[in-house]
């Protein structure tokens, strides 16, 4: 009988939690206001999936179509985003705020990788989507890239420095302000629901049923992460 009390009190706080999560729903215009105060805190917010990342549906970009503000989610202990399931629905994702700061050393640390990746004329793919804030680059391999792919290959290292450019010319302005760095902020998914209806019917997607996304475009542009702090 106490171990039977003892499950109904559980799971009674499990629903109380539940219930007081949704009711703290945040739009993502609304996350913004307060993100900076928010960072390691657990939130709730909603949006419409604008873009899930080709590389195994690692992460995802959620946005407000009035406003168009977006955020990146970072998959987490739900498992890869799948974009047949997720593309352009609205979502309810469960998570908690990070914060990754871009400082004078970080940019000098995505120069120093480039100038590596120009002189032996190839395209690092992991560094490209670690640093997530330029286009996304195919993959040439060793070697030098085939002829047809040559072009290809210099857009996507332009884009590359024209980004780093543009976050030095950011920390630059920044720093008149007295401020060392630049933030930008992501939420890490813990849980997230596709909404099915406008009554909020949704349907929750576990770890158990979540597979990685399959490659769904060519070359996407990958919408700013967020808004700088």
């Amino acid at each position: 009988m106490v171990l039977a009390a003892a499950m109904v009190a559980c799971t009674n706080t499990n629903e109380s939690a539940d219930v007081t999560a949704e009711a703290n729903i945040m739009t993502v215009d609304q996350l913004f206001d307060n993100i900076a105060d928010l960072v390691d805190s657990s939130i709730v917010v909603t949006g419409e999936v604008d873009h899930v990342c080709k590389h195994g549906g690692t992460k995802m970009v959620i946005f407000n179509p009035e406003t168009d503000k977006s955020i990146h989610i970072l998959a987490g202990e739900s498992g890869n985003f799948r974009a047949d399931e997720v593309k352009d629905q609205n979502v309810i994702v469960y998570g908690h705020v990070e914060e990754k700061i871009v400082d004078e050393a970080y940019i000098d640390d995505m120069q120093a990788k480039l100038d590596e990746e120009i002189a032996k004329g190839n395209v690092d793919k992991d560094n490209a989507e670690a640093s997530d804030e330029v286009k996304d680059a195919e993959h040439h391999g060793e070697g030098e890239a085939a002829p047809e792919e040559d072009q290809k290959h210099k857009e996507d290292l332009n884009a590359r420095q024209k980004q780093i450019d543009g976050l030095r010319t950011k920390l630059a302005d920044l720093k008149e302000e007295g401020k060392d760095h630049i933030s930008y902020y992501s939420v890490k998914c813990d849980s997230y629901k596709v909404v099915e209806s406008e009554d909020d019917d949704a349907a929750e997607v576990s770890k158990d049923n979540a597979e990685p996304a399959q490659e769904q475009e060519n070359a996407e542009e990958v919408s700013e992460e967020t808004k700088p702090e």
